[in-house]
């Protein structure tokens, strides 16, 4: 397979190239002479990686039985090729279902985007700021739990959100870097004290910025005051512009740099069925343009997947390089994959997105697939 004539978006910049893939591997970028896709006058960038989404197109990751194909093949059609499966807030039976689930369809590869870990949102969180999780499943955390849902998912479990107030907080941080598990403070009403002790005991992200956490104050910084302000630490980004205002997305850009912004999803069932209402958990949710509603009218998830935010980021004047950076390179390197894709460069799987005049994704390959 040859991509031709695209506009080729490479570590080291935009240059007009033909793309050579050999099984499922992208094994050379520049001029040949060989006939393959023409691809004139789009963009060729990496595919991107979603690290905070809990389904999208009728498929919920959370299920205990659910076969994950059509969304997958969905998600790919829409750009998406590596996802870290989202678990929503259940009880701890449900959790253990779900993960079991997820690491059946990891090994059925099934086609599509690739399941490429499992992020444990829930119940490690603050009753607080539950967001729209469910309250009666939030329970403290402990490195004993962490380790047994680890070894459950037989290495899956790649990205844990917490909140670092709670008890045995600081232990299961530790716990969970032992083993390799990216740490991600949220759904939180720490202060910044506390979000610093997290941070030295491991934690290195913040779960969707903004959402779901005490809000910044000048003499409360807070958790977020302190992701914000301290270099080292990573930012979810979810760049629907409902979520977060245009300027709030600049904010975090503008704070943390474009090696330190992940854009997420945070996507659910529901994202690309249109408006409507949905069914979650027994749980009636609405989605009515391009929001999704709880029925207390509270935003209750995301109804977008990472190409809308990657066309709302390129209009509003960002460059290619940093919206690939957020969508591709910087949630490959939270999933520990980013020494086999995230960019495009020969030896990398050939896990490529390309871009029509208007942003707009035209085409997707996933493994050369």
């Amino acid at each position: 397979m040859v991509l031709k004539r695209g506009n080729v978006l490479t570590p080291e910049g935009i240059k007009k190239a033909d793309i050579v893939i050999e099984n499922s591997k992208i094994t050379y970028i520049g001029e040949t002479g060989f006939d393959g896709l023409d691809c004139f006058g789009k963009t060729i960038i990496p595919g991107f990686a979603d690290t905070h989404i809990h389904g999208a197109f009728g498929t919920e990751f959370s299920s205990p039985d659910e076969e994950f194909g059509k969304g997958l093949k969905s998600l790919a059609k829409a750009g998406t090729t590596s996802v870290c499966c989202t678990i929503r807030a259940l009880d701890l039976e449900g959790i253990k279902k779900a993960i079991k689930n997820i690491v059946k369809e990891y090994k059925s590869k099934p086609e599509g985007a690739k399941i490429s870990g499992i992020h444990l949102e829930g119940p490690f969180v603050s009753r607080k700021y539950t967001g729209a999780m469910n309250p009666d499943c939030l329970i403290p955390p402990s490195p004993e739990k962490i380790k047994d849902l680890y070894n459950l998912s037989e290495g899956l479990l790649k990205i844990i959100t917490l909140a670092p107030e709670l008890d045995g907080a600081v232990d299961s941080i530790k716990a969970a870097v032992s083993l390799g598990i990216t740490v991600s403070l949220g759904h939180s009403g720490a202060d910044y004290d506390t979000a610093q002790k997290a941070f030295e005991a491991g934690a290195t992200r913040l779960t969707h910025t903004f959402n779901a956490v005490i809000p910044f104050h000048h003499r409360n910084p807070g958790v977020l005051g302190f992701a914000l302000t301290d270099s080292r630490m990573e930012c979810e980004a979810i760049c629907d512009f409902i979520h977060l205002d245009p300027a709030a997305v600049k904010l975090i850009f503008l704070a943390k740099g474009e090696d330190k912004v992940t854009m997420v999803s945070d996507a659910g069932v529901f994202a690309g069925l249109g408006d409507g209402e949905y069914v979650v958990s027994g749980k009636v949710r609405t989605v009515k343009n391009g929001m999704c509603l709880n029925n207390e009218g509270r935003i209750a998830g995301s109804c977008f997947t990472l190409n809308k935010g990657v066309k709302n980021l390129l209009e509003k004047g960002y460059s290619l390089t940093t919206v690939s950076k957020a969508a591709s390179l910087n949630p490959s390197k939270a999933l520990g994959i980013d020494n086999t894709t995230g960019t495009l460069e020969a030896g990398k799987e050939a896990d490529i997105c390309i871009l029509d005049d208007d942003f707009s994704v035209c085409r997707t390959f996933v493994g050369g697939e």
